[in-house]
């Protein structure tokens, strides 16, 4: 029985406003952070029609995010996306990476549930690899409506 439902951040929860960025958001971020005429959702946007439908499951499932940087600290994002997430992993911050089996055991442990009952989603094929190989259940994210329609039936 799953849990938790854990989501990475950039690329599922933000997605940059600009369609045809392929770059990486915590690198676009890290440059323009410091002009002091950076305004953050004029580079990026929060998912909202995902976070909306999460906020319905959260007296069902503890729900948290597993990220690779820093973006999601900004004070703006912060006040978005504390009141709906438990609980923040920054790779960066633990020294460990997404790629790797023992970064979802890490988690796992970390919130005393097995890690069959997590189900992870990312935009990148190779963290959901390291997930499954971890235990989890897991759904490399392409759309809303698939992953909506996935944790509808969990």
């Amino acid at each position: 029985m799953i849990k938790v439902l854990l989501f990475d951040f950039s690329r599922v929860l933000l997605h940059p406003t600009d369609e045809t960025y392929s770059g990486s958001l915590n690198n676009l971020h890290r440059e323009l952070k410091d002009d002091e005429s950076y305004y953050l959702f004029n580079y990026f946007k929060l998912n909202e029609e995902l976070l909306d439908f999460i906020k319905t499951l959260k007296d069902k499932y503890k729900l948290c995010i597993f990220t690779t940087d820093f973006i999601q600290s900004d004070p703006l994002i912060k006040e978005k996306i504390d009141p709906i997430f438990s609980k923040i992993y920054s790779a960066a911050e633990l020294g460990i990476t997404k790629r790797h089996p023992e970064s979802y055991k890490f988690i796992a442990d970390d919130l005393g549930v097995k890690p069959e009952e997590i189900f992870f989603t990312d935009d990148m094929e190779r963290n959901i690899e390291a997930a499954k190989e971890a235990g989890l259940q897991a759904l490399r994210f392409k759309h809303n409506d698939e992953l909506i329609n996935q944790l509808k039936s969990i």
